[in-house]
């Protein structure tokens, strides 16, 4: 399986946010443990890098959070044309298009996110953490 993993799940995981720490948590380590195949968006490694910065006043802490999360998912490229069909779709979020848009053009077979109504009108499966967490048992 694989699957594209939006900021949100990767920055609870992070910043050990709760409630939703634990499911996060789960998804990334079936990541690690090869089990399925994780990836974000290169678009995402910078929003990352600037939240965990943002939240931890902390550049060191910033870069080992990315070279954490670059043990345990791989980055999905965004290109010259992921930009533009996502730029072409108009959305209300460019960002979670541009995401949704990656998943698709590497043919991931879902997005796992916190926020599934954020991505309702890409024609992707999307998905909670403990909903894939639920499928896979």
């Amino acid at each position: 399986m694989k699957i594209m993993c939006d900021t949100n799940i990767v920055i609870d995981m992070l910043l050990e946010r709760e409630p939703f720490v634990d499911a996060s948590c789960k998804v990334l380590t079936l990541c690690e443990e090869h089990r399925i195949d994780g990836f974000v968006s290169a678009s995402s490694i910078t929003d990352i890098y600037y939240l965990v910065k943002k939240y931890t006043h902390s550049t060191d802490l910033a870069y080992k959070a990315i070279g954490k999360l670059l043990e345990i998912v791989k980055v999905c490229s965004v290109t010259n044309n992921d930009v533009l069909v996502a730029f072409q779709k108009k959305s209300k979020d460019f960002e979670d298009c541009l995401v949704a848009t990656c998943a698709k053009s590497i043919h991931c077979d879902c997005i796992v996110t916190r926020n599934k109504k954020d991505f309702e009108e890409f024609d992707i499966q999307v998905v909670t953490p403990s909903e894939l967490l639920q499928q896979l048992s």
